[in-house]
C-alpha cells in the first residue's frame, strides 16, 4: 500500500492491521510512503534557474547600490585624525628625547615634521635650521590627508621645546571625526 488516506478523525500513533509503514496525519491528508511502485521520492531544494536569478540580482545590487553607500568615508576621517594625533605625540616625545625643538607644520594638503639641528646647549648645529624628522614606519617626514578629508584651522605650526611644551595651545578639527587638542602647558595631545 503506497498511498494512505487517513479518515477524518485524527489518529495518534495507531496503525491499521496489515500496514507496517503507515503514518499519522491530520484530517484528509494523503501521505506517500515512498515504497510504492510508481511513487517518486520528494526532493527539496532550489532549481538552477532560481539560483542563477538570485545571483544576477545580487550582482546588479552590488554594482549599483554599494558604490553609493560611501562606507569608507568614516574610516578615512578617523584614520587621518588618529595619524595627526600620533604625529603630534611623536613630535613631543622626540623633542624631549633629543633635547631639541621639533616643529609640526600642518597645512591643508600636507603635514610635515622637522627637528632643529642645534641643541639647547648650542654645541651642535646652527640655531633656527631644521632637518627632516622621519615618522615611525616611514622613510619620509610628510603625509597627506585622504581626499575629501579636511582639517580646520587649515594652517597650523606647533613647535615643541625640549621640555615637551608646545609654542601654543591648539584645537584641530578633522571633518566628521572630532577634535584633537594640544594642551598649552604640558603638550598633552588628546
Amino acid at each position: 500500500m503506497s498511498d494512505t488516506v487517513f479518515p477524518l478523525v485524527r489518529r495518534s500513533g495507531v496503525s491499521r492491521p496489515g500496514d507496517s509503514h503507515s503514518r499519522t496525519a491530520s484530517v484528509g491528508v494523503r501521505v506517500s510512503s515512498g515504497r510504492g511502485r510508481f511513487s517518486r521520492p520528494v526532493q527539496a531544494g532550489f532549481t538552477v534557474l532560481e539560483l542563477v536569478v538570485v545571483m544576477v540580482v545580487i550582482g546588479i545590487l552590488s554594482v549599483v547600490v554599494l558604490p553609493r553607500l560611501n562606507v569608507f568615508d568614516g574610516f578615512d576621517q578617523l584614520g587621518y585624525r588618529d595619524r595627526v594625533r600620533a604625529t603630534l605625540e611623536y613630535a613631543r616625545k622626540s623633542a624631549v628625547a633629543q633635547r631639541r625643538n621639533v616643529r609640526v607644520q600642518i597645512a591643508s594638503s600636507v603635514t610635515t615634521v622637522t627637528v632643529e639641528q642645534a641643541t639647547p646647549e648650542g654645541d651642535v648645529g646652527t640655531p633656527g635650521s631644521y632637518a627632516a624628522l622621519n615618522l615611525p614606519g616611514s622613510n619620509t617626514n610628510t603625509f597627506n590627508p585622504p581626499s575629501g578629508v579636511t582639517l580646520t584651522p587649515p594652517n597650523v605650526t606647533l613647535t615643541f621645546d625640549p621640555l615637551g611644551k608646545p609654542s601654543a595651545a591648539a584645537t584641530l578639527t578633522v571633518s566628521g571625526s572630532g577634535n584633537i587638542t594640544v594642551e598649552a602647558e604640558t603638550g598633552y595631545v588628546h
